[in-house]
């Protein structure tokens, strides 16, 4: 009797600690997933002002509608005028400075102009010189006059891989060889100088 007796005390006491161990474990694992989750959502999302590639800016890419850029970036953007060539700009609201050329219901180019202070993924952006362009992409700049600009070019980046090449990056310079606007898309939108016109 006192044998059984104390036979099921210590299985009581066993059985305490186990769910102790267990409930200990548990609270463990959920606080670990709790910590991950909260890592997670606080990990910042591309922006629109994310740096410029040569195919998109920050969760906008090249190809996509408007109303997929809209849902990617979670801001309206602006209904383009479209043109007899069905060719138009549209604008991201709130962002000064940035277009985006749209083209057969689809985004072609991402225009950044004026005082924008937007970067390419390199880091470069208006205000730069051609000798500091041609630096961050050594033997990548094909260099050529500007259409409009006496002693002002045009700095198209070539990109290294050929599955690439029907992107690119196009600075525009000033008569001081000094980047004004720049712009990166998809061939041939990305090289017309005058946009949609």
């Amino acid at each position: 009797m006192k044998v059984t007796h104390s036979l099921i005390s210590s299985l009581i006491v066993a059985s305490t600690f186990v769910g102790v161990a267990i409930a200990t474990v548990n609270q463990s694992a959920h606080q670990s997933a709790s910590e991950a989750q909260s890592t997670e959502s606080a990990t910042p999302l591309p922006t629109i002002t994310s740096p410029l590639t040569i195919n998109g800016i920050g969760p906008v890419r090249v190809g996509m509608t408007l109303v997929q850029a809209e849902q990617a970036a979670g801001i309206p953007f602006s209904v383009p005028d479209l043109g007899d060539n069905g060719c138009g700009y549209s604008k991201p609201q709130g962002i000064e400075n940035l277009l985006f050329m749209v083209r057969g219901n689809q985004i072609a180019r991402i225009d950044v102009v004026r005082n924008s202070t937007i970067k390419t993924l390199n880091g470069a952006g208006i205000g730069d010189t051609r000798g500091k362009i041609e630096a961050m992409y050594p033997r990548l700049i094909k260099v050529t006059p500007h259409k409009y600009v006496q002693g002002g070019h045009y700095l198209t980046y070539i990109p290294p891989k050929v599955s690439d090449r029907k992107y690119s990056i196009v600075f525009e310079t000033n008569e001081n060889d000094v980047v004004t606007r720049f712009r990166s898309g998809k061939l041939p939108e990305v090289t017309w100088v005058e946009g949609c016109f």
